[in-house]
């Protein structure tokens, strides 16, 4: 094990209420305890709950933030009781693992003590649940063809279709789960979030944004494939020529001129890429421009839902998710990360699924962009890839 992976391991035997994990750059950010929560819902309108978290940050320096995909909907939905639409929490105690120093700050949960103190650490894993199937999905099916037809008959170009599984889980075991996940999707942001009886995590390929040293750093990740063992090349062929290069267009296009209200700077885009993962590849490019403020705020009001979460008009894809799907997104295709100071960082709560503890049970979610031309069978293949990347991480003891 690197001192990367024990620190992590002695994170979560320590239970982290937040934690944001990118294991490419070996970075960390955890948060422990509840200190303040800013929610939404304790003020009359968005622009009062903004102006609180920012001024709370100005005292603070670091919070952790979460909004739901569609922060505008009532949900009634109990699977989503313990969580805020949008919230920003400021823990006890924070600590950080960076350019292969540990630093922890506001030490309220005698942090320093724990880690001095441990020279053993448990590695044991448990076991992959891996209970779930191929499915044939009739009602997602049916759902996706209903979303072919309005994109036929309207200015719909693209509606993200989504799916939630529900299962249930005698002994699950959080530490071997998010250890599992950074092991086999390094190239993506893994995450947790603790709320009351819930715990929400996930390991996402997308980033919302990333604003650093006035650069705001975005990306387009849209047109998906499973992941057969291909070599690159042989990847890239199956993606010419199909209706993924034209979803990911859409997507790359919307993120530019949105960039455009807030910025006059020379917006750069990198070439088409694949991004592999270990049971699905995705079409990305990496886009960024200079900035001169960090409106983290005003950075995911542009950013998020993007035609990669939603579809295209972003709105109107909204609107006909929120009366076709049969269950509340939530968090789920949400924005999740923190802001320190001059920096923010903000990912799509993707591949994700969130285990409530008093009804035992684990609740995954994916979502596929239906176009046009999309293929049914071809879905219910990307979809099940999906589901499948979740499902493995799941442990149990």
């Amino acid at each position: 094990m690197t001192d990367f992976e024990k620190i992590l391991s002695l994170i979560l035997e320590k239970n982290p209420t937040r934690l944001i994990v990118k294991p490419t750059t070996k970075t960390l950010i955890a948060g422990f305890g509840i200190k303040k929560i800013i929610k939404l819902s304790d003020y009359t309108n968005y622009l009062e709950f903004k102006e609180n978290v920012k001024k709370e940050l100005s005292s603070r320096g670091i919070g952790f933030g979460s909004l739901f995909f569609d922060i505008d909907k009532n949900i009634k939905s109990n699977l989503w009781k313990d969580f805020e639409q949008a919230e920003f929490t400021f823990t006890n105690s924070l600590l950080r693992y960076e350019n292969n120093k540990l630093s922890i700050i506001n030490d309220n949960d005698n942090l320093k003590s724990y880690f001095s103190n441990c020279s053993k650490y448990n590695n044991n894993r448990g076991n992959s649940k891996s209970s779930l199937k191929n499915i044939k999905y009739e009602q997602w099916k049916n759902l996706v063809e209903k979303a072919k037809k309005e994109i036929n008959n309207s200015n719909l170009e693209k509606i993200v279709v989504a799916e939630m599984k529900r299962e249930s889980i005698d002994n699950f075991d959080l530490k071997s789960t998010i250890l599992y996940m950074i092991e086999k999707y390094p190239n993506c942001t893994t995450y947790l979030y603790k709320m009351k009886d819930s715990i929400f995590f996930g390991s996402t390929p997308e980033m919302i944004f990333e604003y650093t040293n006035k650069i705001l750093k975005t990306e387009a990740i849209a047109g998906s494939i499973p992941n057969k063992g291909e070599k690159t090349e042989e990847i890239k062929r199956k993606f010419e020529n199909t209706t993924l290069i034209e979803e990911h267009k859409i997507v790359s296009e919307y993120i530019e001129k949105q960039l455009l209200k807030i910025s006059s700077n020379k917006i750069t885009r990198s070439d088409l890429e694949v991004k592999k993962l270990n049971n699905i590849n995705h079409l990305q490019s990496k886009i960024e421009v200079e900035i001169k403020d960090n409106d983290f705020f005003e950075f995911i009001s542009l950013l998020h839902p993007s035609p990669a979460l939603a579809g295209f008009p972003v709105n109107d894809a909204k609107k006909w998710i929120k009366n076709n799907e049969n269950f509340d997104r939530g968090l789920y295709a949400g924005s999740i990360g923190y802001v320190e100071n001059d920096n923010s960082n903000f990912y799509a709560a993707l591949r994700c699924a969130m285990y409530n503890n008093s009804r035992s049970e684990i609740v995954s979610f994916a979502g596929n962009g239906i176009v046009k031309d999309s293929k049914v069978n071809y879905e219910i293949d990307e979809l099940n890839s999906k589901f499948k990347a979740i499902n493995e991480s799941i442990i149990e003891n």
